[in-house]
């Protein structure tokens, strides 16, 4: 994974002659008590994907204090990557621990920022060992799916500029992503869809408003299953 961007240079002031970042840490103020910012940091749409959640859910943990965080002269906010590092490492730790479920990388694809927020905090209410991630289209979405691998795929069906119909059809014709399982969600009904052509084999589709009731118990399913295969 490429290094995720420092803040413009254009927006802080001029370090000085011999190199030194000093200068720039200290127009930068920590949010609780003023400590200069570290020269390792990102932004929150970066730290909600390396973390696999929410901007939202980033924005509650600075607030909750459970990510150190700075703002930058402009006014925009910069996450540790330290801090980001740190959590990783805990969750990770935490899940071994349960160990009793498997833990399931799940990548929601939907186009409204909104529904994406709401996937994000539902299912992170599961209490699951889930690994979310989210995009915002097909292409994004293949990009994903090539470097994550995830166990299962909830897609919306009507988006730009790949919808999820050219999405699944690309996914199902790849033998290596056979194993991946896949929900399309969608407010199309069941004529509609067939009428636009129809979904690949071994795909469930789910109305709108999304039923996460039924999602849920979808994961937990598939969880069982994964732990059963010994994956």
């Amino acid at each position: 994974m490429a290094r995720p961007s420092r803040p413009d240079s254009s927006s802080l002031p001029a370090a000085s002659s011999g190199g030194s970042t000093t200068s720039v840490g200290a127009a930068l103020a920590d949010l609780d008590n003023g400590e200069p910012m570290p020269n390792e940091v990102c932004t929150t749409s970066e730290a909600a994907r390396l973390l696999g959640i929410s901007n939202t859910t980033v924005q509650t943990m600075v607030e909750r204090g459970e990510l150190r965080a700075w703002k930058t002269l402009g006014g925009h906010r910069r996450i540790s990557l330290a801090a980001i590092d740190q959590l990783r490492q805990q969750r990770s730790g935490g899940a071994d621990r349960r160990g009793a479920v498997a833990t399931l990388t799940v990548l929601v694809v939907e186009d409204d920022e909104t529904l994406r927020t709401v996937y994000a905090g539902r299912i992170e209410s599961w209490g699951l060992p889930i690994r979310l991630l989210t995009a915002s289209d097909g292409m994004d979405a293949l990009l994903l799916i090539e470097r994550n691998r995830p166990d299962l795929l909830i897609s919306d069906l009507m988006m730009a500029p790949m919808d999820g119909f050219e999405l699944l059809r690309r996914l199902r014709e790849r033998r290596e992503y056979d194993a991946m399982s896949i929900v399309a969600v969608s407010s199309l009904d069941a004529a509609e869809v067939e009428r636009r052509g129809g979904l690949p084999r071994g795909v469930a589709l789910f109305g709108k408003p999304v039923p996460f009731d039924k999602l849920q118990g979808f994961v937990l399913a598939l969880s069982l299953r994964r732990q059963l295969d010994g994956r």
